[in-house]
């Protein structure tokens, strides 16, 4: 059975219709082969005991836009006698086919041999093959492909891709639908189907003109529309990583849903910009990775071959990509990303675009974030009488909901930053920096004249800025929220695993150790793909004064300076 969809685009100027989407249905030559094989069986042709032609294994592969289908082969030409067999003619050497892939007319794929024959064969054995190969030749040509299933599967993939005001418009599409002659690749027989796409779908829509911030209203309705594809994100790896059951092959889906979660927050909080559609820019973004990251672990055998649903899903969401990529003014819809996850675990009956902020044990033990823990430290001496009666908890309580007035700022400094070194890395001092970076040291805020916690534009959180978007199903948002220690928890253990996962790798592969605590930072602030965003030649102007500002803040902090709370800096050592 053919195996559905890859990207292809063939653009073809059209006096009414300005372009032709090509989406081939794929027949890898590794299936061809196991059927022709099957057909033909080890005995090509047989005239009683002493006159026959074996076939021994046979290999497929492309040759000058045809096929050619090689094995070893042996036969004998001799006579019955009795219960023996007189051989005049033994032979060994190979079997040869030459062979073009065919529709016919009910659309199923075929083949027609152009050529076959007998490598050092003798004019007996010839004459024995030129008896028989018009048996051989029509069993292999009565092999067929249907193909019929694999167009459904398309037309109802596409069906779902667009939003529902442009579905009488892809029926048109879909009813004029056409298969194109197949062709020969690398690896598969790619049978073209052609779809005719409307004018209005081909160009963008126009990109609005105001670079004004978004209101909260409008990044309010951006995060709706953009949590179809974070769902989808996480129901995709969350499967793989239980299938694959492979630490390597875990960290680079961990990696990815942390980058495409970083994207989708930057989109969120107005920082970066998508062209037209964001759900679809999020989908072009990643998809390249994702299929990359999937291929690779059926190649090597840790997604299993056997797991053909995920070839089908890789073919599919190139289908999808393919279209996205033609018709940029086509919005794509949340139904066309279900159906496409679906096509990833047939009669799973949950929705697999379902979005919730709850904590994910599963997704936590598949990716190895545990719960964040408290350290026990020795107690501090003993200042005063009442020391003994306040616990270690009590007083890292005490600090929620405390948004410290001027005259408070000494005490409340002195208390946070005991906190935060209690939590802080071997690459000390980065957890401090990074809090003071970050929010000043603030956990909460008065707003209204109320006191609320500490949020972002791109929904980060409290002291730590922790964001809710990118670890949504890996940290309790609620406190994240309202509990200080557990922010300052959180930020730290997320901090160290971006020490040891990007810097610590990134510093191995520059040479340079003292990047460490810079690569750490990146990852924190705009995701793994940031680690060295420091180090460019060009960088971006704001990502080059917030990389500089850490440096800054941090070396101060390392060489003994005293963070001002008042001025969100650092004073240096009293001695200086």
């Amino acid at each position: 059975m053919a195996r559905l969809l890859a990207l292809f685009l063939v653009w073809i100027a059209q006096p009414a219709v300005a372009a032709r989407l090509e989406i081939p249905l794929r027949v890898p030559l590794d299936t061809v082969q196991q059927t022709l094989k099957g057909a033909l069986g080890p005995t090509l042709y047989r005239q009683g005991p002493c006159r026959y032609i074996d076939l021994g294994e046979p290999r497929l592969e492309p040759s000058q836009g045809a096929l050619r289908l090689s094995g070893p082969g042996k036969g004998a030409l001799g006579v019955q006698i009795g219960d023996t067999c007189r051989q005049a003619v033994a032979w060994r050497g190979a079997v040869d086919f030459t062979l073009v892939p065919r529709i016919d007319e009910a659309g199923r794929l075929r083949v027609k041999i152009v050529d076959s024959g007998l490598s050092h064969a003798s004019t007996g054995i010839n004459m024995l093959w030129d008896l028989g190969k018009r048996q051989v030749h029509a069993r292999l040509e009565r092999v067929s492909y249907d193909l019929g299933a694999s167009r459904e599967s398309l037309r109802g993939l596409l069906r779902s891709a667009v939003p529902p005001g442009q579905a009488p418009a892809m029926e048109r599409v879909l009813n004029d639908m056409q298969v194109l002659p197949p062709r020969v690749e690398a690896t598969e027989v790619i049978v073209p189907i052609a779809l005719e796409l409307p004018d209005a779908w081909l160009a963008p829509p126009a990109a609005a003109a105001s670079a004004a911030p978004l209101t909260d209203t409008e990044m309010d309705a951006l995060d709706e529309a953009l949590q179809p594809w974070d769902a989808f994100l996480v129901y995709i790896v969350r499967q793989a990583a239980l299938d694959g059951r492979d630490s390597e092959l875990r960290r680079r889906l961990f990696t990815l849903l942390l980058d495409s979660r970083y994207q989708l927050v930057s989109i969120i909080s107005g920082e970066a910009r998508a062209d037209g559609d964001p759900l679809r820019a999020l989908f072009l973004e990643t998809w390249s990775e994702l299929r990359t990251i999937l291929a690779d672990a059926q190649r090597t055998g840790t997604l299993p071959p056997s797991l053909l649903r995920y070839a089908l899903f890789v073919d599919a969401g190139d289908a999808l990509l393919a279209l996205e990529n033609a018709a940029p003014g086509l919005a794509l819809s949340a139904d066309g990303l279900r159906q496409l996850a679906r096509s990833l675990k047939p009669g799973d009956s949950a929705d697999p675009l379902a979005y919730q902020w709850d904590v994910d044990p599963e997704l936590r033990g598949l990716f190895d974030v545990t719960e964040p823990p408290e350290i026990d430290t020795p107690p501090a001496p003993t200042k005063s009488w009442l020391d003994f009666f306040i616990g270690r908890a009590f007083a890292e309580q005490s600090l929620d909901r405390w948004v410290p007035t001027r005259d408070e700022l000494g005490d409340y400094s002195q208390r946070i930053g005991e906190l935060l070194q209690k939590y802080d890395l071997s690459y000390r001092k980065l957890v401090p920096t990074t809090a003071l970076i970050e929010s000043c040291w603030h956990q909460y805020v008065l707003r209204g004249g109320k006191v609320t916690y500490l949020r972002s534009a791109s929904h980060s959180v409290g002291i730590m800025q922790v964001n809710q978007k990118v670890w949504r199903g890996f940290y309790d948002v609620q406190r994240l929220r309202w509990d200080t220690a557990y922010n300052v928890r959180a930020g730290a253990q997320i901090l160290a695993r971006y020490v040891k996962d990007y810097a610590i790798p990134y510093a191995e592969k520059t040479g340079d150790p003292k990047v460490v605590p810079r690569a750490a930072y990146a990852v924190y602030n705009a995701g793994p793909r940031a680690v060295g965003r420091f180090a460019k030649a060009n960088p971006h102007p704001r990502e080059a004064r917030v990389d500089e500002k850490l440096w800054t803040l941090y070396q101060a902090i390392a060489a003994g300076g005293q963070v001002d709370l008042a001025s969100c800096g650092v004073k240096p050592p009293a001695s200086q």
